[in-house]
Parts: structure tokens; sequence; C-alpha cells
């Protein structure tokens, strides 16, 4: 119950840093949990002031941008896709 009250304070309070949060774990550490990344860059994508704040997020509390972190962490047809869906 505590994770979920958490997860719904942070999503109310910042937006864009609870989005820049979940990308970033989904990249993070060993391998990259796949789906989680797919799913939570469509989720930013289908809204463009979505996915702008969110990238500013993300290059502000991770200090690199959003496009140049899928890129290291992707390759071939799937990186392609990904980095399409978050840039302009």
């Amino acid at each position: 119950m505590k994770d979920v009250l958490l997860y719904m304070v942070c999503k109310a309070v910042d937006p864009a840093k609870h989005d820049a949060d979940l990308l970033e774990a989904a990249m993070a550490g060993a391998g990259t949990k796949d789906t989680a990344l797919v799913r939570r860059i469509i989720m930013v994508h289908w809204n463009r002031d979505r996915l702008q704040q969110c990238k500013g997020a993300y290059r502000h509390y991770y200090k690199q941008d959003l496009a140049q972190r899928i890129k290291k962490e992707t390759s071939g047809d799937y990186e392609k896709l990904m980095v399409a869906c978050v840039s302009p």
C-alpha cells in the first residue's frame, strides 16, 4: 500500500519527473527491460506536450538526452523505432 501511495504522490507532484524516472528505471542496471521501455515510451509519445516535458525532465535530472540514452541501450530497428518515437 505504501508503494502505491508514493507512486501516486510522485506522479501528482511532478508528472514529467515521474515519466523520466520510469524510463530510466526501464534502462537502468544490467540489461534493458524491453517491455517496460516500449510501454513507457509509447505512453508519453501519444501526448506531444507530455513527451516534451518528459524529455526536459530527463535532461534535467539525468544530465543526458533521452534519445541518446535510448541509443545506448538498444540497437537495430528496435533502436530506430524507439528513437523515432521520442524525436520530433
